[in-house]
């Protein structure tokens, strides 16, 4: 390496200048820290422990690790990735961060679809880092929040949801974490009080397929019952509205925002303005 000037240095390489002036790269794992192995999608190990594109990953487990006989068993280039060793079942994503699947064996460990988070092993499905109560092939899939199993309804797959089997339903395709049954509206896996379920509507002016957009149109919206209207943030709250004319709620666009709205306020992501 004193031959060469460093000029940019990555995580698997570097752009060096020789002696002459000629610039190249040179690799990592093979022109130098020849024990530095990659393991693909970003990842690679040495013999002091893992990395993603340079990054200390599985630090918690670093001393539980068989540095050998680690490697990569699938990866979705994005978000999912599973490993093994000897010992474990490894797995880094957005849906459960760096974690060991307990339960799973390497021998048999199987990834069914990566995309989705479903893997097999001992006899038992897992979804991501959960091990399911059911298999896989018995799930009527609703949507990625709510999954009918039997006579059942799941809530994020793990979760028995007490609802009323013959009449659950997601109220409209667009907002995927809001359903109702005969007795209640759920938000998730709450239940919506007061509001009523016969009534209930998403304001066609939020979920049209022709509607002029406003920001955050995938995830806000604004519905309403017989006596409430309410504000949905569909990944993360809802707000019950409880307007003094719910007859004349309606749902405005202004300056690409959206806004609920009655005879008297202004509603900006549910909270009452006087004006906008």
């Amino acid at each position: 390496m004193e031959d060469y000037i460093v000029l940019d240095a990555f995580w698997d390489r570097l752009l060096v200048r020789d002696d002459s002036g000629k610039e190249f790269e040179i690799f990592r794992g093979k022109d130098y820290d020849t024990d530095w192995e990659k393991l693909g999608c970003g990842y690679a190990k040495d013999k002091k422990g893992v990395y993603h594109y340079g990054d200390d990953c599985f630090r918690k487990y670093r001393k539980q690790i068989d540095l050998p006989t680690f490697e990569m068993i699938q990866s979705n280039d994005k978000n999912t990735a599973y490993f093994k060793d000897k010992n474990a079942v490894y797995l880094d994503s957005y849906m459960s961060g760096e974690t060991i699947i307990e339960n799973a064996d390497p021998k048999d460990f199987k990834v069914i679809d990566i995309n989705k988070g479903y893997a097999t092993s001992c006899g038992k499905d897992f979804w991501y880092v959960e091990e399911l109560p059911y298999k896989i092939s018995e799930i009527e899939y609703i949507n990625e929040i709510y999954q009918k199993v039997g006579n059942k309804i799941y809530y994020g797959y793990i979760e028995e949801f007490p609802c009323d089997l013959e009449t659950f339903e997601i109220v409209h395709e667009k907002v995927r974490s809001v359903a109702r049954d005969k007795n209640h509206v759920y938000y998730k896996d709450e239940i919506i009080e007061g509001a009523d379920p016969e009534t209930f509507r998403f304001m066609e002016e939020c979920v049209a397929d022709d509607k002029p957009p406003y920001l955050q149109d995938d995830i806000h919206f604004y519905a309403k019952d017989k006596k409430y209207a309410y504000f949905i943030n569909s990944p993360f709250l809802y707000k019950i509205i409880k307007t003094k004319d719910v007859n004349k709620f309606s749902f405005v666009i202004k300056d690409g925002i959206g806004y609920g709205k009655d005879p008297n306020f202004y509603y900006e992501k549910g909270i009452r303005r006087k004006k906008i």
